[in-house]
């Protein structure tokens, strides 16, 4: 532990006395370089401004802007009151550990990287912050354990996506199982891109952001053929919110707890959905 000035003290664990001695010493001397001293920029502005001026300068260059948008309103939202001179590690480790309550480590990821990335600017480019209060927040993505349903589980979800008011769960959930397409992907499907004929689908919005066909089972196919005589003319989504002809995410999210609830599966998500 190093404690100095009035400060919340610094604690780490290290396997050996002599690395807790180095690491020691390493904060002392970025103390007398005034480096844990926090800018007068830090201790004037806020979470939200640095992330607003991330969004402007930022969020144009990347590819997936919908996702990045939402996590920088989630930041926004969650702390954005606080000073950035009070953003310390161990808040962000609280909040961390908040969202893998509900939340896979892989997209916990996401969320901390899009504000890793926001102090980094914020410290090497504008110079509102002296170091990253992130950097030494990991969060690994264990391959953990394969959760496979049974045939039993898998008729009971078929069955509660078939009774949801969403009118696409079933559909959705049936070309995950059927095919181990990602809910984004699904979701982000156009008619334009689906060939009921050749029964396939091509996918351009992929994880690795590599084009790739999707066989149609029959069965798949007999369900896009339904949605397909009561298609919105305005809107080339296939599974569209019929409010506004744009994706949705949320209803989804929300009808598919209820139907997971409803077939009774525990410890399983949305992209645990595929069967091989």
């Amino acid at each position: 532990m190093v404690r100095w000035g009035g400060r919340a003290p610094q604690y780490s664990s290290f396997r050996t006395k002599k690395e807790a001695q180095d690491w020691a010493t390493s904060i002392e001397d970025a103390i007398n370089k005034d480096e844990y001293l926090p800018s007068s920029e830090a201790r004037r502005r806020t979470v939200t401004e640095m992330l607003e001026r991330y969004r402007r300068v930022e969020l144009p260059k990347k590819r997936d802007q919908k996702n990045t948008e939402r996590y920088i309103n989630y930041w926004i939202e969650r702390i954005g009151r606080i000073k950035l001179s009070q953003v310390s590690r161990p808040l962000i480790i609280e909040v961390r550990d908040e969202m893998l309550a509900d939340k896979a480590p892989a997209t916990v990821n996401r969320y901390l990287a899009t504000l890793r990335h926001a102090f980094r600017l914020a410290t090497t480019d504008w110079g509102w912050v002296n170091n990253n209060p992130l950097r030494r927040v990991i969060l690994t993505e264990p391959r953990g354990r394969v959760r496979h349903l049974s045939d039993e589980e898998i008729k009971a979800l078929l069955a509660a996506g078939r009774e949801s008011v969403h009118p696409h769960l079933y559909a959705m959930i049936l070309i995950a199982l059927t095919t181990g397409a990602r809910r984004g992907e699904i979701v982000g499907l156009r008619w334009r891109d689906v060939d009921l004929t050749s029964r396939r689908a091509v996918l351009h919005e992929t994880k690795n952001n590599d084009r790739r066909t999707l066989p149609l089972v029959p069965q798949v196919v007999a369900e896009l053929k339904k949605i397909q005589k009561v298609r919105r003319i305005d809107s080339d989504l296939i599974f569209e919110n019929p409010n506004n002809g744009k994706r949705t995410y949320q209803r989804v999210e929300d009808s598919w707890c209820e139907a997971r609830a409803k077939a009774k599966l525990e410890d399983f998500r949305f992209h645990n959905l595929p069967l091989s």
